[in-house]
């Protein structure tokens, strides 16, 4: 790509996301030769952000005005960058125009969309233009979908590495760590919330009930694909972890699409079989309160309540949006509009830096041969992890650090950003290891 003013703008810098996103970018010019900008509708708003956010001793980055509804203001802004950093959401309403102009001025694209139907609309749009321009659209590059992604990639090439064949099944189990998230308001982002709002008015689609819906055009398994990876909402105890399960959320329906769209992508590389299996879950006993001088086994009823509650209204989520009567959507609209924070709000820094996620990888080779490993994440998932987990996929593909891969178009985090991306993501304090 042809030399740009800047390496990395961030769209949509003046939301709560986007304000954690420039704080992370701060950082990242503090240690490297980076140069980057924020933009969004109001330049004033951008720079008394930029006054507050940004240190008077720091190099200040560019502001630049764009509007989602102006075509023209948003081909300028991509005109100045090697990476547009989107963070401006619902993208289904927000989203398209920004990835187009972006493919016209061959520039790769991140968002943090957990709009699935959005994503499979661009695959069918833009995919073959955006190959074409050899441009990046990266979707889905904060929790959902980016560390579950890689993670998945990940152990499916320690498989191949130490076993000399492919990785048959991969099972993630999801736990919350550090300071207990005791409601869904704690767990969820607003921007995660907008996207599930965004689900209910405008997805018309089968992605909710499909985890092939993002596989290629020309998949011929896609049928088979789709039942083997079959989403699972009734809660079940888990041997390998001695705890009860739940669905993960926000939704279970977010994650594996991206999954199994980067394993079709990279088919090549020998790290899966033909017949490979993906699923995750939510560890519940990281949810419940424990009485230390009790056992763990003392919680289980606690877990299968919790359980549960939560993988009930998942199951009615997924159900009314597969349906095909919007009445059917009412109750559950107006039930995340009560529950949820508000889009641009979020917890205190307290409950940023306190809270904390894991995972428990679990694969199997194409001959039952089984790897463990462990993923830890610091901050929280949504508000804290997210923004520092794009910010580095964001500045690692604008300098050539991440990216080598030979994927362009619609892609995913894996198949888009390369396995590099697992070391680069200690920066964002997410760390893999072999158990």
């Amino acid at each position: 790509m042809a030399d740009k003013p800047f390496d990395v703008i961030v769209f949509g810098a003046t939301g709560y996301t986007g304000r954690q996103a420039v704080q992370a970018m701060v950082h990242r010019a503090a240690t490297q030769p980076l140069r980057w900008a924020v933009a969004g509708r109001h330049g004033d708003k951008l720079k008394s952000m930029v006054a507050e956010q940004v240190p008077a001793m720091s190099e200040q980055p560019g502001v630049v005005v764009a509007d989602a509804n102006n075509v023209e203001s948003l081909h300028a802004m991509a005109a100045q960058a090697t990476v547009v950093l989107n963070l401006a959401g619902p993208y289904a309403l927000n989203g398209e125009s920004v990835v187009q102009a972006c493919i016209a001025n061959n520039t790769h694209h991140l968002d943090l969309t957990g709009e699935t139907f959005w994503v499979q609309q661009l695959i069918a749009r833009h995919h073959r233009a955006a190959k074409a321009a050899q441009v990046k659209v990266i979707a889905s590059c904060g929790y959902e979908a980016m560390p579950f992604d890689l993670g998945t990639a990940w152990i499916a090439q320690q498989v191949h590495e130490r076993f000399g064949e492919p990785c048959r099944e991969v099972k993630i189990i999801v736990s919350f760590t550090g300071k207990r998230i005791t409601s869904i308001a704690d767990a969820v982002s607003g921007g995660t919330v907008a996207s599930l709002r965004s689900l209910l008015e405008y997805d018309t689609t089968d992605c909710v009930k499909n985890p092939a819906c993002l596989l290629p055009a020309d998949a011929l398994t896609a049928t088979e694909t789709a039942q083997r990876n079959a989403y699972r909402f009734v809660p079940h105890y888990d041997d390998d972890v001695q705890a009860v399960t739940a669905p993960t959320i926000p939704a279970p329906f977010v994650n594996p699409p991206i999954v199994l769209r980067s394993q079709a992508l990279m088919a090549g590389s020998g790290w899966f079989t033909g017949d490979f299996r993906y699923s995750e879950a939510m560890n519940m006993k990281s949810l419940v309160p424990s009485v230390s001088f009790l056992p763990d086994a003392s919680t289980l009823p606690l877990q299968w309540a919790a359980a549960a509650s939560l993988a009930a209204p998942l199951a009615n989520l997924s159900a009314a949006l597969a349906g095909p009567l919007k009445f059917e959507r009412q109750p559950l609209r107006k039930l995340v509009d009560w529950i949820a924070p508000k889009s641009g709000q979020g917890p205190s820094d307290e409950a940023l830096v306190n809270t904390g996620y894991a995972f428990d990888i679990f694969a199997l080779s194409a001959s039952g041969r089984k790897l463990r490993a462990r993923m830890e994440a610091q901050g929280h998932p949504g508000y804290r992890s997210t923004p520092e987990m794009a910010v580095t996929a964001a500045v690692g593909l604008a300098r050539g650090t991440l990216g080598h891969t030979s994927h362009y178009g619609i892609v995913t985090p894996a198949s888009g950003l390369g396995l590099e991306a697992v070391g680069a993501l200690r920066e964002a304090g997410i760390t893999f290891s072999l158990v």
